[in-house]
């Protein structure tokens, strides 16, 4: 049985990552002490995913697919926390590696 409250919680709030600002740690992890943290947004929930704008300074915008990676720390579950997502190529679905997410600008 797979521990899902934070996204049932989120679904009853009707919570949507969708159309959101999020931080997004390409190196590192929240907390850590060598980390870089980049601006990005949800632009579309899918069933495999989330679709992630990315805009990385000094690099062309890309789009990518954010994979929840830890069983009950879905998308549902950004609205409490940061959450660990796998994340690939949006075409061609190339891993890019392992990055954490949360809500909100880095600005």
């Amino acid at each position: 049985m797979r521990l899902r409250v934070l996204e049932h919680v989120g679904s009853a709030l009707r919570f949507s990552p969708e159309g959101r600002s999020v931080r997004v740690w390409v190196r590192g992890m929240p907390g850590g002490d060598e980390t870089e943290v980049v601006p990005g947004t949800i632009t579309e929930v899918r069933d495999d995913g989330a679709v992630l704008y990315l805009r990385e300074p000094g690099r062309d915008e890309r789009w990518l697919l954010a994979v929840p990676h830890e069983p009950g720390w879905g998308l549902q579950a950004l609205w409490f926390s940061f959450i660990s997502v796998d994340v690939f190529e949006l075409e061609g679905r190339e891993r890019l590696g392992r990055w954490f997410i949360r809500l909100g600008s880095t600005s």
